[in-house]
């Protein structure tokens, strides 16, 4: 790898570890006080995601081991983490737990896991295509903010850090800009298509969120 492209990704990893320790540690010291407006299907939700994607980065660092690999897999880990954690706190404090927007929350992204997974079948696809991969990651991660959003805007988001809506966006905008880099340098392909569709559909819902906090 170039230099100046290992200094890009270096940067990149770095800063996507900060991210995770401001946005996961900020979310776990409210979340010791109050978890108002917080649905815990959402953080499960995210978990899941990233669980998802820790166990295929893995592979892949298996099956192709490089220093970029390496870095994607611990990324994961970090975010795996703190999210863990986030959710971990949640249920030991016994705050707001599983109320009809978490069991709305499950049957959306259950509903929407089995309708890609009915896709991707007829479409002869397997479970780690890039496309398939993203429309779950819309499952996980997108709808489960739809929810979030709703609650947040009738219930309050005193629940909500700040600190991890502001690390979010910067997070999800650093990864698009890592995306539009890659399809400027080499188009498009099945990879970079469900990448956007994912971070997309992430930002987009987070956007509603942060409307629904700020409100």
């Amino acid at each position: 790898m170039p230099l100046s492209k290992r200094f890009t990704a270096d940067t990149f990893f770095i800063l996507q570890l900060i991210l995770a320790l401001i946005s996961g540690g900020s979310q776990f010291v409210r979340l010791l006080t109050t978890a108002q407006g917080i649905n815990v299907s959402w953080l499960a939700s995210w978990l899941t995601y990233l669980v998802i994607n820790l166990i295929l980065t893995i592979r892949a660092h298996v099956i192709w081991p490089s220093r970029v690999t390496l870095q994607t897999v611990l990324t994961y880990a970090a975010w795996t983490t703190v999210i863990a954690a986030d959710l971990a706190v949640m249920v030991w404090m016994g705050r707001e737990m599983w109320d009809g927007k978490d069991t709305f929350t499950a049957a959306m992204v259950a509903g929407g896991v089995l309708l890609t997974l009915v896709w991707a079948k007829i479409r002869g696809l397997t479970f780690t295509d890039p496309l398939v991969s993203g429309f779950l990651a819309v499952c996980f991660v997108g709808l489960p903010q739809l929810t979030l959003t709703y609650k947040i805007f009738t219930e309050g988001g005193a629940g909500m850090a700040g600190a991890m809506l502001l690390a979010g966006h910067i997070g999800i905008m650093t990864r698009l800009g890592q995306l539009w880099y890659a399809i400027h340098e080499a188009g498009w392909d099945r990879n970079r298509l469900g990448a956007a569709l994912s971070e997309i559909a992430n930002e987009v819902t987070w956007i509603l969120v942060t409307v629904a906090w700020l409100v």
